[in-house]
């Protein structure tokens, strides 16, 4: 009787012993399958880019720089373009900058489409030299001459008729030795997004201004011409907050601005040095 009892504990031991490997036989492939289903399957691989609010950038463009994000991101063990992973931040930080716009919200619609709203910004500068005005985008390059209501709008801000918006198109003054001309390189990508993005802090802000001057497109004072006439000097390849509260300041403080004759220079924050 007790002999029998042993071999009957041992095969219920090795029932259970069956059992459990069974059940985890069938995890494991489920485990498996459901990572294959999810990250290998190209079931959430990215099929369709919806792209909304765009009127000077280019789909096709958008498209580019998406795939582009996508495919220089750092290793993964899934593919790239799998919506259930992507890291909605970066891609929006990424497209950002290489799009240069305002703001990019990223979302996703399972299984596979990808929706980009994008806020736009300006693009591009108007640049007056000598008796020309034209075009120049943001990678430095005079794309035209200007023409029609974008002419007048600029004429009328250098002529002191009207004052530069958000709406408006930056008006930068920069004498050249040579007439420009379509194609021609006047400046580096990187020194027109930082014209742009002055003009932009400046304005949001609420600072007036009209135009901004510079000598050369490496120039580090920009000279803002003010709604009273007087300029503002900006150091372009330093922080702006604090040159421009330190300017927001002094002007709480002065009862009459139209006395200033030539400039008031906040290239120091906390300092004003006026003439």
């Amino acid at each position: 009787m007790q002999r029998r009892g042993m071999y009957k504990t041992r095969r219920m031991d090795q029932q259970r012993s069956s059992r459990g490997f069974v059940i985890t036989l069938v995890v494991a492939f489920a485990l498996i399958g459901t990572a294959w289903f999810l990250f290998a399957s190209g079931f959430f691989d990215i099929s369709t880019i919806e792209i909304e609010g765009i009127q000077m950038l280019d789909r096709g463009e958008v498209t580019r720089e998406v795939d582009s994000a996508l495919e220089h991101d750092s290793w993964k063990p899934w593919k790239k373009n799998n919506l259930l992973m992507l890291d909605t931040e970066r891609l929006k930080n990424t497209l950002k900058d290489r799009l240069f716009v305002a703001n990019v919200t990223v979302d996703k619609s399972y299984p596979n489409i990808l929706r980009l709203l994008i806020e736009e910004r300006q693009r591009s500068v108007i640049l007056k030299s000598n008796d020309q005005y034209v075009h120049v985008d943001a990678t430095g390059v005079v794309t035209g001459y200007v023409e029609g209501e974008n002419l007048a709008s600029a004429q009328n801000i250098v002529a002191a008729r009207s004052l530069s918006d958000l709406s408006t198109l930056p008006v930068i003054i920069m004498n050249t030795a040579d007439p420009l001309a379509p194609g021609f390189q006047i400046a580096e990508p990187e020194q027109v997004r930082r014209w742009l993005d002055t003009f932009n802090t400046v304005l949001n802000e609420g600072i007036k201004i009209r135009f901004m001057k510079i000598e050369t497109p490496e120039a580090s004072l920009g000279r803002f011409v003010s709604d009273h006439g007087y300029d503002i000097y900006f150091d372009l390849k330093q922080p702006l907050e604090g040159q421009i509260a330190t300017y927001s300041a002094y002007v709480k403080t002065q009862p009459d601005l139209g006395a200033i004759n030539y400039y008031i220079d906040v290239r120091i924050p906390g300092r004003i040095f006026v003439k």
